[in-house]
């Protein structure tokens, strides 16, 4: 079971855009469209248990790492602050969701799917493991965490996989996952606390791969493409503007810029 952390911050005011991103909703909003647009684009017929057990599962991933850090960290950020003054009440809805997650997983779960779910778990796991049971050893964290989100998110729509470009879409997905996560680290130190691994140029990666989706997707998959594109230039925009936002803002927008697919959505399905 999660102590509470040993030193009690003080109540803040909580800005209301700031929500999401404290309930750790916006990643599982961010992980069921692009999940629609995949299966979608994909011509994989809608699942409704998927697209219900896919937001689920992140949401248990992403409170239950925000759980740990708040119980490791004293001085923590607000997401951190919330989930270290609130433990008791998420650990109980964490546990409830643990529990229909499972039950879906289990009984409803489709065995190939089920199989490749649980291969994901697994790496889950010893991801968890690293980071909070060796929190000195320096690994590229941000990079293993796009692509357990990047294949979760995708997993449903990995039968119909047939060309380089398919893959290829889920590799540019990838590829955001990471700067968002790696932006979003860098953005939120001091520029001088920032050591070799965060201090990365968040402009030229987020362009070179809204360019490489605009330029070898517009033609077999225009509509993911179009939408990763969006979102690697709404991450070079960002940075550009990163001396003029709050790191919070900062941090909800990072995950804003993920929410292209609602925009695209519509197209895929007059396709």
């Amino acid at each position: 079971m999660i102590a509470s952390p040993p030193i009690a911050q003080p109540a803040r005011t909580i800005k209301l855009w700031l929500w999401p991103n404290l309930l750790s909703l916006d990643a599982p909003a961010v992980a069921v469209l692009w999940q629609a647009l995949f299966m979608r684009c994909f011509r994989v017929r809608f699942d409704a248990l998927a697209a219900i057990l896919l937001p689920l599962t992140v949401w248990l991933i992403y409170s239950a790492d925000r759980l740990f850090d708040a119980r490791a960290h004293s001085r923590a950020l607000p997401r951190h602050e919330f989930h270290g003054r609130h433990w008791r009440a998420i650990i109980i809805a964490w546990i409830a969701a643990f529990a229909a997650a499972g039950w879906m997983a289990v009984w409803r779960l489709p065995g190939d799917l089920f199989e490749r779910g649980l291969g994901l778990l697994i790496a889950t796991a010893v991801y968890f493991a690293l980071v909070h049971l060796a929190p000195r050893l320096r690994w590229p964290k941000e990079c293993a965490v796009a692509i357990l989100f990047a294949a979760g998110v995708s997993l449903a729509a990995w039968r119909a996989v047939r060309s380089p470009a398919d893959i290829l879409t889920i590799a540019v997905f990838c590829c955001l996952c990471w700067i968002n996560c790696a932006a979003i680290e860098q953005w939120e130190r001091p520029l001088l606390s920032c050591d070799r691994l965060t201090a990365w140029p968040v402009r030229a990666a987020a362009i070179a791969v809204g360019l490489t989706a605009l330029l070898l997707l517009h033609d077999r998959r225009p509509i993911l493409g179009g939408a990763e594109t969006l979102s690697a230039f709404a991450f070079a925009a960002l940075d550009g503007l990163k001396n003029r936002l709050s790191a919070d803002a900062l941090r909800v927008l990072a995950d804003v810029a993920l929410l292209t697919p609602a925009l695209f959505l519509p197209l895929a399905f007059r396709s």
